[in-house]
């Protein structure tokens, strides 16, 4: 298992990867943006949204794929770096999936570490991120050093619709 940092061209030719996870994690449960019954044509659409933002440096994605299957993406996540003139130093960490039949293997933690280390050696050493509140990818990040610091009632839907809070977290990577 190895952790990878996309090219834009890269980035580009594994949507289709991108989307079936997505629909995966969606599939299971994840409040990740999406509805029950999202189609990998609506998660594709999300991804290939990004794509100008690949190019330009604002979002690196990092990739975790089957090595019997190099197409199929069994994780992943994106970096957004902050582009206003005040906040050179911060960034946003987004899309952290992993694929059901793939999960409790470390490749959540894997890929936090790569998007952190990655975030570090260009000076972004403050991050934030937000999660469904009680999920466990709010484990995941307490158990990796990220510090909550509020969480908003009635924030987003889960996949049935239900509206759910959000706890937002922060780490300084310095």
């Amino acid at each position: 298992m190895s952790v990878v940092a996309l090219t834009a061209a890269e980035y580009e030719a594994a949507i289709p990867g991108l989307a079936a996870l997505l629909v995966d994690a969606v599939d299971g449960g994840a409040a990740v943006n999406f509805l029950a019954g999202v189609t990998v044509e609506q998660t594709a659409a999300w991804w290939r949204d990004r794509l100008d933002q690949v190019r330009d440096g604002t979002i690196t994605a990092f990739v975790v794929r089957d090595a019997d299957e190099p197409a199929r993406v069994l994780g992943s996540t994106i970096l957004i770096r902050s582009r206003n003139p005040n906040s050179p130093h911060r960034a946003e960490i987004g899309k952290v999936l992993v694929h059901r039949s793939a999960r409790r293997r470390g490749l959540g933690r894997a890929l936090m570490t790569a998007a952190e280390d990655h975030a570090r050696a260009e000076g972004r050493w403050l991050l934030i991120l937000d999660t469904h509140a009680g999920s466990d990818a709010e484990a995941m990040y307490h158990a990796l050093g990220w510090q909550a610091f509020g969480v908003v009632p009635n924030h987003a839907m889960l996949v049935d619709g239900t509206l759910s809070p959000t706890t937002y977290f922060w780490k300084d990577l310095r």
